[in-house]
Protein backbone atom coordinates (compact mmCIF):
# COMPACT_ATOMS: atom_id res chain seq x y z
CA UNK A 1 0.00 0.00 0.00
CA UNK A 2 1.32 3.55 -0.81
CA UNK A 3 1.16 5.75 2.30
CA UNK A 4 1.10 9.38 0.94
CA UNK A 5 0.07 12.35 2.72
CA UNK A 6 -3.63 11.82 3.70
CA UNK A 7 -6.14 14.92 2.85
CA UNK A 8 -9.69 15.54 3.68
CA UNK A 9 -12.13 15.59 0.20
CA UNK A 10 -12.37 19.52 0.96
CA UNK A 11 -8.63 20.24 1.82
CA UNK A 12 -5.50 20.38 0.03
CA UNK A 13 -2.36 17.90 0.79
CA UNK A 14 0.40 20.05 2.98
CA UNK A 15 2.73 21.45 0.80
CA UNK A 16 6.79 20.13 0.51
CA UNK A 17 7.69 22.43 2.85
CA UNK A 18 5.73 21.35 5.55
CA UNK A 19 6.84 18.01 4.50
CA UNK A 20 10.27 18.73 4.86
CA UNK A 21 10.01 20.67 8.47
CA UNK A 22 9.08 17.32 9.80
CA UNK A 23 11.97 14.78 11.44
CA UNK A 24 13.58 12.30 8.38
CA UNK A 25 15.01 9.21 9.59
CA UNK A 26 14.46 5.52 9.93
CA UNK A 27 11.00 4.50 11.09
CA UNK A 28 10.09 2.71 14.56
CA UNK A 29 9.13 -0.45 13.08
CA UNK A 30 12.22 -0.49 10.76
CA UNK A 31 14.69 0.28 13.53
CA UNK A 32 13.00 -2.47 15.30
CA UNK A 33 14.09 -4.62 12.79
CA UNK A 34 17.18 -3.42 12.22
CA UNK A 35 18.31 -3.85 15.81
CA UNK A 36 16.69 -8.18 15.22
CA UNK A 37 18.96 -8.68 12.33
CA UNK A 38 21.90 -6.69 14.31
CA UNK A 39 21.28 -9.39 16.65
CA UNK A 40 21.11 -12.57 14.03
CA UNK A 41 24.47 -11.35 12.32
CA UNK A 42 26.64 -11.20 15.92
CA UNK A 43 25.05 -15.00 16.37
CA UNK A 44 26.18 -16.07 12.62
CA UNK A 45 29.46 -13.68 13.54
CA UNK A 46 30.19 -15.99 16.74
CA UNK A 47 29.13 -19.15 15.74
CA UNK A 48 31.64 -18.60 12.42
CA UNK A 49 34.41 -17.55 14.65
CA UNK A 50 34.21 -20.12 16.94
CA UNK A 51 34.24 -22.76 13.80
CA UNK A 52 37.18 -21.13 12.01
CA UNK A 53 39.32 -20.26 15.08
CA UNK A 54 38.71 -24.57 16.37
CA UNK A 55 39.74 -25.14 12.56
CA UNK A 56 42.77 -23.28 12.72
CA UNK A 57 43.91 -24.21 15.87
CA UNK A 58 44.09 -27.76 14.68
CA UNK A 59 45.68 -27.38 11.46
CA UNK A 60 48.47 -25.65 13.32
CA UNK A 61 49.04 -28.66 15.28
CA UNK A 62 49.83 -25.94 18.32
CA UNK A 63 49.89 -29.15 20.75
CA UNK A 64 52.68 -30.72 19.27
CA UNK A 65 54.64 -27.53 18.51
CA UNK A 66 54.47 -26.14 21.83
CA UNK A 67 54.26 -28.64 23.90
CA UNK A 68 51.73 -29.44 27.19
CA UNK A 69 50.71 -25.34 26.92
CA UNK A 70 47.69 -25.86 25.13
CA UNK A 71 46.12 -22.98 26.56
CA UNK A 72 47.19 -19.67 25.05
CA UNK A 73 46.44 -16.54 24.53
CA UNK A 74 44.76 -16.09 21.36
CA UNK A 75 42.07 -18.65 23.10
CA UNK A 76 41.38 -15.58 25.10
CA UNK A 77 41.61 -13.30 22.65
CA UNK A 78 39.27 -15.18 20.57
CA UNK A 79 36.68 -16.02 23.78
CA UNK A 80 36.60 -12.29 24.57
CA UNK A 81 35.16 -11.19 20.33
CA UNK A 82 32.93 -14.30 20.67
CA UNK A 83 31.77 -13.25 24.28
CA UNK A 84 30.71 -9.85 23.28
CA UNK A 85 29.19 -11.38 19.56
CA UNK A 86 27.00 -13.12 22.15
CA UNK A 87 26.07 -10.21 24.28
CA UNK A 88 25.19 -8.09 21.24
CA UNK A 89 23.10 -11.16 20.04
CA UNK A 90 21.10 -11.23 23.30
CA UNK A 91 20.64 -7.28 23.99
CA UNK A 92 19.17 -7.07 20.22
CA UNK A 93 16.86 -10.37 20.70
CA UNK A 94 16.33 -9.27 24.30
CA UNK A 95 14.00 -6.50 22.95
CA UNK A 96 14.75 -4.24 26.29
CA UNK A 97 17.10 -1.75 24.53
CA UNK A 98 16.06 0.64 22.52
CA UNK A 99 16.40 0.11 18.71
CA UNK A 100 18.11 3.03 17.62
CA UNK A 101 20.53 3.07 20.79
CA UNK A 102 21.00 -0.40 19.81
CA UNK A 103 21.81 0.54 16.05
CA UNK A 104 24.35 3.12 17.75
CA UNK A 105 26.03 0.13 19.56
CA UNK A 106 25.98 -1.80 16.29
CA UNK A 107 28.02 0.92 14.81
CA UNK A 108 30.91 0.12 17.22
CA UNK A 109 30.05 -3.64 16.97
CA UNK A 110 31.20 -2.81 13.19
CA UNK A 111 34.89 -1.99 14.21
CA UNK A 112 35.22 -4.25 16.59
CA UNK A 113 34.03 -6.98 14.55
CA UNK A 114 36.75 -6.32 11.92
CA UNK A 115 39.39 -5.81 14.51
CA UNK A 116 38.09 -9.46 15.75
CA UNK A 117 38.77 -10.57 11.90
CA UNK A 118 42.34 -8.95 11.19
CA UNK A 119 43.92 -9.95 14.52
CA UNK A 120 44.56 -13.19 13.35
CA UNK A 121 47.24 -11.92 11.61
CA UNK A 122 48.76 -10.60 14.67
CA UNK A 123 47.95 -13.52 16.92
CA UNK A 124 51.13 -15.66 16.08
CA UNK A 125 53.65 -13.56 15.62
CA UNK A 126 52.39 -11.30 18.33
CA UNK A 127 52.49 -14.02 21.32
CA UNK A 128 56.00 -15.85 19.87
CA UNK A 129 54.07 -18.77 18.10
CA UNK A 130 55.23 -18.17 14.41
CA UNK A 131 58.61 -19.75 13.63
CA UNK A 132 61.23 -16.55 13.06
CA UNK A 133 62.43 -18.56 10.34
CA UNK A 134 58.90 -19.01 8.38
CA UNK A 135 57.74 -16.03 5.91
CA UNK A 136 54.23 -14.89 7.12
CA UNK A 137 51.92 -15.49 4.02
CA UNK A 138 49.30 -12.18 4.17
CA UNK A 139 46.46 -12.93 1.29
CA UNK A 140 45.17 -9.80 -0.69
CA UNK A 141 41.61 -10.14 -0.07
CA UNK A 142 40.23 -10.27 3.62
CA UNK A 143 37.27 -11.62 5.38
CA UNK A 144 36.49 -7.97 6.47
CA UNK A 145 35.62 -7.38 2.90
CA UNK A 146 31.84 -8.80 3.31
CA UNK A 147 31.37 -7.67 6.69
CA UNK A 148 32.06 -4.41 5.97
CA UNK A 149 29.61 -4.40 2.85
CA UNK A 150 27.03 -6.42 4.58
CA UNK A 151 27.12 -4.46 7.94
CA UNK A 152 25.21 -1.11 6.33
CA UNK A 153 22.72 -2.92 4.25
CA UNK A 154 21.20 -5.00 7.15
CA UNK A 155 22.00 -2.72 10.32
CA UNK A 156 21.38 1.26 8.28
CA UNK A 157 22.40 4.34 9.54
CA UNK A 158 22.86 7.62 8.53
CA UNK A 159 25.06 8.32 5.54
CA UNK A 160 27.62 10.17 7.90
CA UNK A 161 27.88 7.74 10.32
CA UNK A 162 27.92 5.11 7.92
CA UNK A 163 31.18 6.44 6.37
CA UNK A 164 33.03 6.70 9.36
CA UNK A 165 32.19 3.09 10.58
CA UNK A 166 33.16 1.90 6.93
CA UNK A 167 36.07 3.84 7.06
CA UNK A 168 37.72 2.89 10.07
CA UNK A 169 36.53 -0.84 10.19
CA UNK A 170 38.58 -0.87 6.31
CA UNK A 171 41.79 0.82 7.98
CA UNK A 172 41.79 -1.80 10.42
CA UNK A 173 44.04 -4.50 7.93
CA UNK A 174 46.51 -1.38 7.51
CA UNK A 175 46.98 -0.53 11.37
CA UNK A 176 47.79 -4.22 11.56
CA UNK A 177 50.14 -4.55 8.90
CA UNK A 178 51.94 -1.64 10.25
CA UNK A 179 52.49 -3.36 13.63
CA UNK A 180 53.39 -6.39 12.12
CA UNK A 181 56.26 -4.35 10.21
CA UNK A 182 57.38 -2.64 13.19
CA UNK A 183 57.61 -6.08 15.38
CA UNK A 184 60.12 -7.22 11.71
CA UNK A 185 57.77 -10.02 10.83
CA UNK A 186 58.65 -11.22 7.61
CA UNK A 187 56.39 -11.29 4.76
CA UNK A 188 55.46 -12.69 1.62
CA UNK A 189 55.52 -9.96 -0.02
CA UNK A 190 59.39 -8.57 1.16
CA UNK A 191 58.46 -6.06 3.21
CA UNK A 192 55.40 -4.30 3.57
CA UNK A 193 56.24 -0.73 1.38
CA UNK A 194 53.97 1.56 0.47
CA UNK A 195 52.80 -0.67 -3.44
CA UNK A 196 52.24 -3.99 -1.12
CA UNK A 197 50.42 -2.27 1.74
CA UNK A 198 47.93 -0.61 -0.92
CA UNK A 199 47.63 -4.13 -2.78
CA UNK A 200 46.82 -5.34 0.76
CA UNK A 201 44.76 -3.10 1.98
CA UNK A 202 43.06 -1.25 -1.28
CA UNK A 203 40.41 -4.30 -1.36
CA UNK A 204 39.35 -3.15 1.93
CA UNK A 205 38.43 0.70 1.43
CA UNK A 206 37.23 -0.54 -2.33
CA UNK A 207 34.78 -2.32 -0.04
CA UNK A 208 33.81 -0.04 2.23
CA UNK A 209 33.08 2.35 -0.67
CA UNK A 210 30.51 0.28 -1.52
CA UNK A 211 29.11 0.20 1.46
CA UNK A 212 28.54 4.08 1.75
CA UNK A 213 26.64 3.50 -1.19
CA UNK A 214 25.10 0.76 -0.15
CA UNK A 215 24.33 2.69 3.44
CA UNK A 216 22.43 5.93 1.38
CA UNK A 217 20.45 4.13 -0.45
CA UNK A 218 18.96 2.09 2.53
CA UNK A 219 19.07 5.30 4.35
CA UNK A 220 17.54 6.99 1.82
CA UNK A 221 14.34 4.44 1.83
CA UNK A 222 14.08 4.80 5.04
CA UNK A 223 13.53 8.35 5.24
CA UNK A 224 11.72 7.77 2.25
CA UNK A 225 9.09 5.78 4.23
CA UNK A 226 9.13 8.11 7.06
CA UNK A 227 8.14 11.09 4.25
CA UNK A 228 5.17 9.14 3.31
CA UNK A 229 4.02 8.80 7.33
CA UNK A 230 3.59 12.44 7.28
CA UNK A 231 0.09 12.51 6.87
CA UNK A 232 -1.32 15.72 6.87
CA UNK A 233 -1.11 16.53 10.32
CA UNK A 234 -0.42 12.85 11.68
CA UNK A 235 2.77 11.21 11.11
CA UNK A 236 2.22 7.08 11.20
CA UNK A 237 4.54 5.40 14.17
CA UNK A 238 4.02 1.64 14.18
CA UNK A 239 1.77 -0.77 12.64
CA UNK A 240 -0.54 -2.23 15.12
CA UNK A 241 -2.30 -4.89 12.72
CA UNK A 242 -3.15 -5.53 9.56
CA UNK A 243 -6.05 -7.95 8.54
CA UNK A 244 -7.74 -8.59 5.33
CA UNK A 245 -9.20 -4.75 4.95
CA UNK A 246 -6.52 -2.78 6.07
CA UNK A 247 -4.10 -1.95 8.15
CA UNK A 248 -4.51 -0.02 11.38
CA UNK A 249 -1.21 2.42 12.57
CA UNK A 250 -0.64 4.64 15.71
CA UNK A 251 -0.07 8.11 15.01
CA UNK A 252 0.94 11.41 16.60
CA UNK A 253 -0.44 14.62 15.68
CA UNK A 254 2.55 17.12 14.41
CA UNK A 255 1.56 20.06 16.36
CA UNK A 256 -0.90 18.81 19.09
CA UNK A 257 1.14 15.67 19.85
CA UNK A 258 -1.71 14.03 20.47
CA UNK A 259 -1.38 10.08 19.75
CA UNK A 260 -4.07 8.49 17.54
CA UNK A 261 -4.85 5.03 15.55
CA UNK A 262 -5.46 5.59 11.76
CA UNK A 263 -6.63 2.61 9.54
CA UNK A 264 -6.02 2.41 5.94
CA UNK A 265 -8.19 0.77 4.02
CA UNK A 266 -6.77 -1.58 1.13
CA UNK A 267 -7.11 0.53 -1.92
CA UNK A 268 -7.92 -3.25 -3.84
CA UNK A 269 -11.02 -3.64 -2.57
CA UNK A 270 -11.91 -0.81 -4.44
CA UNK A 271 -11.17 -0.61 -8.49
CA UNK A 272 -12.30 3.47 -8.80
CA UNK A 273 -9.66 5.60 -10.30
CA UNK A 274 -8.16 8.95 -8.14
CA UNK A 275 -10.57 11.44 -8.44
CA UNK A 276 -13.68 8.94 -8.97
CA UNK A 277 -16.60 8.52 -6.29
CA UNK A 278 -16.34 5.66 -4.21
CA UNK A 279 -17.74 2.79 -4.84
CA UNK A 280 -20.35 -0.18 -2.74
CA UNK A 281 -16.99 -1.18 -0.71
CA UNK A 282 -15.77 2.62 0.11
CA UNK A 283 -19.26 3.23 1.17
CA UNK A 284 -19.40 1.09 4.05
CA UNK A 285 -16.05 2.66 5.52
CA UNK A 286 -17.53 6.40 4.84
CA UNK A 287 -20.64 5.62 6.55
CA UNK A 288 -18.61 4.09 9.53
CA UNK A 289 -17.16 7.08 9.88
CA UNK A 290 -20.36 9.11 9.50
CA UNK A 291 -21.84 7.22 11.86
CA UNK A 292 -19.42 6.73 14.78
CA UNK A 293 -18.40 10.91 14.45
CA UNK A 294 -22.32 11.19 15.28
CA UNK A 295 -22.35 9.37 18.50
CA UNK A 296 -21.32 11.07 21.63
CA UNK A 297 -21.09 8.37 24.40
CA UNK A 298 -17.93 8.11 26.02
CA UNK A 299 -18.27 4.01 25.20
CA UNK A 300 -18.01 4.58 21.69
CA UNK A 301 -14.74 5.30 19.95
CA UNK A 302 -13.93 8.37 18.83
CA UNK A 303 -13.62 9.38 15.27
CA UNK A 304 -10.92 12.83 14.61
CA UNK A 305 -11.00 12.65 10.79
CA UNK A 306 -11.54 10.77 7.34
CA UNK A 307 -10.54 11.19 3.91
CA UNK A 308 -8.69 9.96 0.99
CA UNK A 309 -4.84 9.79 -0.17
CA UNK A 310 -3.95 11.23 -3.54
CA UNK A 311 -4.42 7.68 -4.90
CA UNK A 312 -7.98 6.82 -3.80
CA UNK A 313 -7.19 4.93 -0.48
CA UNK A 314 -9.79 5.34 2.06
CA UNK A 315 -8.72 6.22 6.16
CA UNK A 316 -10.01 7.61 9.15
CA UNK A 317 -8.27 8.75 12.35
CA UNK A 318 -9.73 7.56 16.06
CA UNK A 319 -8.66 7.87 19.16
CA UNK A 320 -5.41 5.42 20.57
CA UNK A 321 -7.18 3.11 22.94
CA UNK A 322 -5.01 1.85 25.45
CA UNK A 323 -6.09 -1.78 26.72
CA UNK A 324 -6.95 -5.11 24.68
CA UNK A 325 -10.17 -5.88 23.17
CA UNK A 326 -12.27 -8.67 25.11
CA UNK A 327 -11.45 -11.23 22.20
CA UNK A 328 -7.85 -11.20 23.47
CA UNK A 329 -8.84 -10.33 26.96
CA UNK A 330 -10.58 -13.74 27.68
CA UNK A 331 -8.54 -15.62 25.38
CA UNK A 332 -5.50 -14.84 27.52
CA UNK A 333 -6.81 -14.49 30.90
CA UNK A 334 -9.72 -16.78 30.82
CA UNK A 335 -13.56 -15.94 31.65
CA UNK A 336 -14.56 -13.35 33.51
CA UNK A 337 -16.64 -13.43 36.83
CA UNK A 338 -20.32 -12.45 36.57
CA UNK A 339 -19.56 -8.84 38.45
CA UNK A 340 -17.22 -7.37 35.84
CA UNK A 341 -19.01 -8.82 32.88
CA UNK A 342 -22.15 -6.98 34.02
CA UNK A 343 -19.82 -3.93 34.45
CA UNK A 344 -18.53 -4.48 31.14
CA UNK A 345 -21.98 -5.21 29.41
CA UNK A 346 -23.61 -2.19 30.90
CA UNK A 347 -21.08 0.19 29.38
CA UNK A 348 -22.03 -1.44 26.15
CA UNK A 349 -25.40 -0.89 26.19
CA UNK A 350 -24.85 2.94 26.80
CA UNK A 351 -23.37 3.13 23.39
CA UNK A 352 -25.45 1.08 21.74
CA UNK A 353 -28.59 2.50 23.22
CA UNK A 354 -27.42 6.28 22.01
CA UNK A 355 -27.13 4.74 18.44
CA UNK A 356 -30.74 2.91 18.61
CA UNK A 357 -32.11 6.25 19.82
CA UNK A 358 -30.83 7.44 16.16
CA UNK A 359 -31.60 5.00 14.33
CA UNK A 360 -29.06 2.48 13.68
CA UNK A 361 -27.91 -0.74 14.46
CA UNK A 362 -24.35 -2.13 14.81
CA UNK A 363 -24.40 -5.43 12.97
CA UNK A 364 -21.27 -6.67 13.99
CA UNK A 365 -21.09 -6.52 17.70
CA UNK A 366 -18.68 -9.03 18.51
CA UNK A 367 -15.62 -9.35 21.36
CA UNK A 368 -13.31 -7.88 18.89
CA UNK A 369 -15.09 -4.88 18.26
CA UNK A 370 -15.31 -4.13 22.29
CA UNK A 371 -12.49 -2.58 23.82
CA UNK A 372 -11.67 -2.27 27.61
CA UNK A 373 -9.10 -0.09 28.24
CA UNK A 374 -7.69 2.73 30.62
CA UNK A 375 -8.69 5.72 30.14
CA UNK A 376 -7.66 8.33 32.69
CA UNK A 377 -7.91 7.11 36.04
CA UNK A 378 -10.71 4.54 35.06
CA UNK A 379 -10.02 1.33 34.10
CA UNK A 380 -11.96 -1.67 32.82
CA UNK A 381 -13.69 1.76 30.47
CA UNK A 382 -15.14 -0.06 27.28
CA UNK A 383 -15.13 1.28 23.46
CA UNK A 384 -17.39 0.10 21.17
CA UNK A 385 -15.99 0.06 17.61
CA UNK A 386 -15.99 -0.65 13.91
CA UNK A 387 -19.36 1.04 13.14
CA UNK A 388 -18.92 -0.56 9.41
CA UNK A 389 -21.71 -2.24 9.09
CA UNK A 390 -24.14 0.09 10.59
CA UNK A 391 -27.88 0.08 9.21
CA UNK A 392 -30.51 3.03 9.35
CA UNK A 393 -33.92 1.74 10.11
CA UNK A 394 -35.29 5.20 9.16
CA UNK A 395 -34.89 4.03 5.30
CA UNK A 396 -37.70 6.24 4.58
CA UNK A 397 -36.10 9.24 5.54
CA UNK A 398 -32.71 8.15 3.77
CA UNK A 399 -32.28 5.65 1.29
CA UNK A 400 -30.29 3.12 2.55
CA UNK A 401 -27.05 1.94 0.94
CA UNK A 402 -26.87 -1.43 1.05
CA UNK A 403 -23.35 -3.03 1.60
CA UNK A 404 -23.96 -6.34 0.86
CA UNK A 405 -25.77 -8.26 -1.75
CA UNK A 406 -29.50 -9.98 -1.62
CA UNK A 407 -29.59 -12.51 0.68
CA UNK A 408 -25.94 -12.30 2.26
CA UNK A 409 -24.65 -12.16 5.20
CA UNK A 410 -23.54 -9.06 7.25
CA UNK A 411 -21.31 -9.53 10.37
CA UNK A 412 -19.12 -12.69 12.02
CA UNK A 413 -20.96 -15.88 12.08
CA UNK A 414 -20.26 -16.79 15.49
CA UNK A 415 -22.08 -13.59 16.76
CA UNK A 416 -24.71 -13.20 14.34
CA UNK A 417 -28.52 -13.31 14.80
CA UNK A 418 -31.78 -15.44 13.35
CA UNK A 419 -33.03 -13.13 11.40
CA UNK A 420 -29.05 -11.87 10.24
CA UNK A 421 -28.19 -15.21 9.31
CA UNK A 422 -31.46 -15.17 7.48
CA UNK A 423 -30.73 -12.29 5.73
CA UNK A 424 -33.99 -11.39 6.15
CA UNK A 425 -32.95 -6.96 6.53
CA UNK A 426 -36.98 -6.04 7.05
CA UNK A 427 -36.75 -7.76 10.83
CA UNK A 428 -33.38 -6.63 11.67
CA UNK A 429 -33.13 -3.80 14.50
CA UNK A 430 -31.87 -2.75 17.61
CA UNK A 431 -32.95 -6.16 19.08
CA UNK A 432 -30.44 -8.03 16.54
CA UNK A 433 -27.68 -6.03 18.46
CA UNK A 434 -29.19 -7.31 21.65
CA UNK A 435 -28.62 -10.89 20.32
CA UNK A 436 -24.90 -10.11 19.81
CA UNK A 437 -24.16 -8.80 22.92
CA UNK A 438 -25.79 -11.68 24.46
CA UNK A 439 -23.08 -13.98 22.56
CA UNK A 440 -20.64 -11.13 23.82
CA UNK A 441 -21.56 -12.31 27.29
CA UNK A 442 -21.66 -15.87 26.77
CA UNK A 443 -18.33 -15.62 25.65
CA UNK A 444 -17.18 -13.53 28.45
CA UNK A 445 -18.92 -16.03 31.38
CA UNK A 446 -17.89 -19.27 29.58
CA UNK A 447 -15.06 -18.40 27.37
CA UNK A 448 -16.50 -20.02 24.30
CA UNK A 449 -18.70 -19.30 21.44
CA UNK A 450 -22.55 -20.07 21.70
CA UNK A 451 -22.44 -22.75 19.47
CA UNK A 452 -19.47 -24.63 17.91
CA UNK A 453 -19.43 -25.80 13.94
CA UNK A 454 -16.53 -26.20 11.45
CA UNK A 455 -18.02 -24.20 8.79
CA UNK A 456 -19.62 -20.74 9.27
CA UNK A 457 -22.66 -21.59 7.21
CA UNK A 458 -23.41 -24.54 9.63
CA UNK A 459 -22.46 -22.00 12.71
CA UNK A 460 -25.57 -19.57 11.25
CA UNK A 461 -27.94 -22.30 10.58
CA UNK A 462 -27.70 -23.23 14.65
CA UNK A 463 -27.65 -19.49 15.54
CA UNK A 464 -31.11 -20.26 13.38
CA UNK A 465 -32.59 -23.60 14.44
CA UNK A 466 -30.67 -24.85 18.03
CA UNK A 467 -31.21 -23.95 21.26
CA UNK A 468 -27.93 -22.67 23.30
CA UNK A 469 -26.92 -23.99 27.11
CA UNK A 470 -26.78 -21.86 29.71
CA UNK A 471 -23.37 -20.17 29.88
CA UNK A 472 -23.25 -21.91 33.33
CA UNK A 473 -23.04 -25.34 32.03
CA UNK A 474 -19.32 -24.39 30.09
CA UNK A 475 -17.97 -22.20 33.41
CA UNK A 476 -16.02 -23.28 36.44
CA UNK A 477 -17.38 -19.92 37.86
CA UNK A 478 -20.04 -19.06 39.76
CA UNK A 479 -22.86 -17.28 37.55
CA UNK A 480 -26.12 -15.97 39.06
CA UNK A 481 -29.57 -17.91 37.83
CA UNK A 482 -30.79 -14.33 36.86
CA UNK A 483 -27.53 -13.66 34.54
CA UNK A 484 -27.49 -17.46 33.23
CA UNK A 485 -31.46 -16.61 32.25
CA UNK A 486 -30.85 -12.85 31.26
CA UNK A 487 -28.22 -14.09 28.07
CA UNK A 488 -30.53 -17.27 27.28
CA UNK A 489 -33.71 -14.68 26.58
CA UNK A 490 -31.14 -12.12 24.84
CA UNK A 491 -30.17 -15.36 22.19
CA UNK A 492 -34.40 -16.22 21.77
CA UNK A 493 -34.97 -16.76 17.93
CA UNK A 494 -37.76 -14.84 18.17
CA UNK A 495 -36.59 -11.08 18.77
CA UNK A 496 -39.55 -10.09 20.42
CA UNK A 497 -38.83 -12.29 23.68
CA UNK A 498 -35.64 -10.40 23.66
CA UNK A 499 -34.88 -7.21 25.94
CA UNK A 500 -36.41 -4.56 24.06
CA UNK A 501 -33.83 -2.04 24.33
CA UNK A 502 -29.93 -1.57 25.29
CA UNK A 503 -31.36 0.22 28.16
CA UNK A 504 -33.52 -2.34 29.42
CA UNK A 505 -30.80 -4.66 28.94
CA UNK A 506 -28.98 -2.03 30.93
CA UNK A 507 -31.82 -2.27 33.93
CA UNK A 508 -31.72 -5.85 33.78
CA UNK A 509 -28.22 -6.12 34.32
CA UNK A 510 -27.94 -3.72 36.85
CA UNK A 511 -31.11 -5.58 38.78
CA UNK A 512 -28.78 -8.89 38.95
CA UNK A 513 -28.16 -9.38 42.79
CA UNK A 514 -24.20 -10.39 43.03
CA UNK A 515 -22.73 -11.35 46.50
CA UNK A 516 -19.18 -9.13 44.97
CA UNK A 517 -19.13 -5.91 43.17
CA UNK A 518 -16.76 -5.25 40.31
CA UNK A 519 -15.53 -1.81 41.89
CA UNK A 520 -12.70 0.43 40.19
CA UNK A 521 -10.54 -0.74 43.09
CA UNK A 522 -10.69 -4.41 41.68
CA UNK A 523 -10.40 -3.55 38.16
CA UNK A 524 -7.05 -1.45 39.23
CA UNK A 525 -5.83 -4.54 40.76
CA UNK A 526 -6.50 -6.18 37.55
CA UNK A 527 -4.61 -4.17 35.22
CA UNK A 528 -1.70 -2.85 37.55
CA UNK A 529 -1.12 -7.10 37.84
CA UNK A 530 -1.35 -7.58 34.36
CA UNK A 531 -0.83 -4.55 32.31
CA UNK A 532 0.77 -2.32 34.79
CA UNK A 533 1.59 1.50 33.53
CA UNK A 534 5.17 0.87 34.02
CA UNK A 535 5.70 -1.41 31.57
CA UNK A 536 6.07 -0.98 27.74
CA UNK A 537 3.58 -3.77 26.90
CA UNK A 538 1.07 -1.58 29.03
CA UNK A 539 1.19 0.99 26.57
CA UNK A 540 0.96 -0.82 23.66
CA UNK A 541 -2.47 -0.44 21.67
CA UNK A 542 -3.94 -3.55 20.16
CA UNK A 543 -5.69 -3.47 16.75
CA UNK A 544 -9.17 -3.93 16.35
CA UNK A 545 -9.53 -8.18 15.99
CA UNK A 546 -10.79 -7.56 12.21
CA UNK A 547 -9.78 -4.79 9.56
Amino acid sequence: MNLEVLRRPDLTPPGPSAIAAQPVGLPADLAAKAGLRLGIMALMYAAAYAITYTLSRVVENLPQRLGDDVFLHPDVAAGIFIGISLLICALALSGRVNPYRLIGLGLIYEVVGAIGIEIDLLWWPSFGLWPPNREFVVNGISWTCPWIIAFPMLVPTTPGKAVLTALTAASVRPFVLLLLAAQGVPFSKAGVGAAALMDLTLPNYVCAGIAIVGARIVWGYGSHITKARLMGSYRLVEKLGEGGMGEVWKAEHRMLARPAAIKLIRSDLDTTSPGTPPTMAMHRFEREVQATAALRSPHTVVVYDYGYTDRGVFFYVMELLNGLSLQRAVEKHGPMPAERVIHILRQACHSLAEAHDQGMIHRDIKPGNLFVCRQGRECDFVKVLDFGLVKRLDQARERQVELTEVGAFAGTPAYGSPESALADREAIDARSDIYSLGCVAYWLLSGRTVFDAPTPVMMLVQHVKQEPDPPSHYSELEIPEALDALVLQCLRKDRSERPGSADELAARLAAVQLENSWTQERAREWWDLHYPLTERAAAAVRAPADL
